[in-house]
């Protein structure tokens, strides 16, 4: 699960650990983000890929050689389950589109991003919806042995005096405890004001070898919408 304020950047960070498992590791992923068009997010997506943005600006633009190279492998890692209806996807949906590309494709992750957009059961109760909706997407991903992010806004947040937010985390998620409970991992990415830095808070870890609970600084570069790892120059 992960979490964070709006415009934090959970969508760039999750685009970013999914270029950086189909570059190391060879994954497949099965894409249903319901706030970029492919054709936006592909284009986000070779610019991780290439290091360079796609559209004009300050910095050098990828050349049509660095293009046709990032759309080939985008091409051969990633499917993307576009709604051609034009309505609202369910669960059942995106979880038979799934199972369709793990089953044709390899697939080895799905993303979820955000789940707000997903239609739910008007005959059950916000909390009673989700549960029975981690519970169904968790049985599915161990069934088919894949991993699955879901992006998760949280609850409306007041300013401290300061003017400062809070870290929202697991039982600052909107709607249910059992985005806490359900969760086997859960991450918020909490961008630094008036900084190029984002936190990245690691509050539950379910299986102790996948890791650890802490916090991590991460440096985001918005042309190109990457994160790398944060240089203390003072140590240096």
């Amino acid at each position: 699960i992960v979490t964070g304020l709006p415009s934090s950047g959970k969508s760039e960070f999750i685009d970013q650990l999914m270029m950086n498992l189909a570059q190391k590791e060879s994954w497949k992923f099965a894409v249903c983000s319901f706030e970029n068009p492919p054709s936006m997010h592909i284009a986000k997506m070779c610019e991780r890929y290439t290091g360079r943005p796609f559209y004009k600006g300050p910095s050098e633009r990828m050349s049509e050689s660095d293009l046709e190279e990032a759309i080939e492998f985008i091409n051969d890692h990633f499917v993307f389950l576009e709604s051609q209806d034009g309505g609202m996807s369910t669960i059942d949906s995106i979880i038979e589109r799934t199972k369709q590309a793990v089953m044709r494709l390899g697939i080895r992750g799905l993303i979820i991003d955000p789940y707000n957009f997903i239609e739910h059961s008007s005959n059950e109760s916000e909390h009673a919806s989700i549960n029975q909706m981690l519970t169904r997407i968790t049985a599915f991903a161990k069934s088919h042995r894949i991993h699955v992010w879901v992006v998760a806004h949280p609850q409306k947040i007041h300013p401290r005096e300061d003017g400062s937010y809070p870290v929202p985390k697991g039982m600052s998620i909107s709607g249910s405890a059992a985005w806490f409970a359900k969760a086997d991992l859960g991450v918020t990415v909490h961008r630094k004001p008036d900084t190029n830095l984002s936190e990245i808070h690691c509050w539950k870890v379910r299986f102790k070898w996948v890791g650890q609970q802490g916090v991590t600084d991460l440096e985001y570069f918005k042309s190109t919408g990457q994160y790398r790892e944060a240089i203390n120059y003072a140590e240096l």
